[in-house]
């Protein structure tokens, strides 16, 4: 009885082990590359996301608020190299508008290196993400650009994000830059969800009045935050 009790234990070990083997084996062989995180910014002709865009703009005393619709759509792939790139065509409306553009407001680029997600704006290329997706992995957004170096920091990985009514179980937070000071400002952050991209920005930058300095009183700069509406294939 005793050797048939530890045999079973031996045998139930052994279990364990091959399935703990099979799992990583499966992981580390995961075709579509979820594990590194990819799906936080997918790359697929035809998929798009619609945003709701509030944008306040501060020059001197005066301020200027608009509120319009962003749609970026990846509209085709193309080789270059080695690598497939992708043009993310981007569309404006107003909110009172009915129809989209027929043709795009601007053209910009996407690839995903294996290890970073490079997003092209205006020919200025930034680092958005960085793989695999890790707590607290830090990175230069800037390092592919001629601009100063812009430490981003990711956080709140793979955590639950609740924004207009609705939950994304599984996001993760980039921070590009969160600093303050008695002359300025500048707070800015993308929230990313698996299986879609970014579903929000908010992008905080001021100047603040150094005749009246400590009292946080805006010269100029700007409030912009993206909210993600719809998502799709077309």
């Amino acid at each position: 009885m005793k050797k048939y009790i530890k045999y079973s234990s031996v045998l139930f070990l052994f279990s364990i082990l091959l399935f703990t083997m099979y799992a990583c084996n499966v992981k580390s062989t995961e075709p579509d590359g979820t594990y590194v995180g990819y799906d936080y910014y997918p790359l697929k002709t035809g998929s798009y996301i619609i945003y709701d865009v509030y944008d306040t703009l501060y020059t001197g005393i005066l301020r200027k608020d608009s509120l319009y619709q962003l749609k970026e759509l990846i509209y085709t792939s193309y080789q270059e190299g080695d690598e497939v790139k992708y043009t993310l065509y981007q569309y404006f409306k107003s909110t009172t508008d009915t129809e989209w553009p027929i043709q795009p407001d601007s053209v910009w680029t996407l690839v995903n290196t294996s290890n970073q997600l490079i997003r092209t704006e205006n020919n200025i290329p930034y680092i958005k993400l960085i793989f695999p997706v890790k707590e607290d992995a830090k990175w230069n957004g800037n390092a592919k650009n001629i601009y100063d170096e812009q430490s981003y920091t990711m956080k709140n990985l793979d955590q639950v994000y609740d924004v207009l009514g609705l939950s994304y179980s599984q996001t993760l937070m980039v921070e590009i830059n969160k600093s303050q000071s008695i002359v300025d400002k500048d707070h800015r952050y993308e929230i990313y969800a698996r299986g879609i991209g970014p579903i929000k920005k908010e992008y905080t930058v001021y100047a603040y009045d150094q005749n009246f300095l400590g009292q946080d009183i805006i010269d100029y700069g700007y409030h912009k935050v993206y909210f993600m509406t719809e998502h799709g294939k077309d």
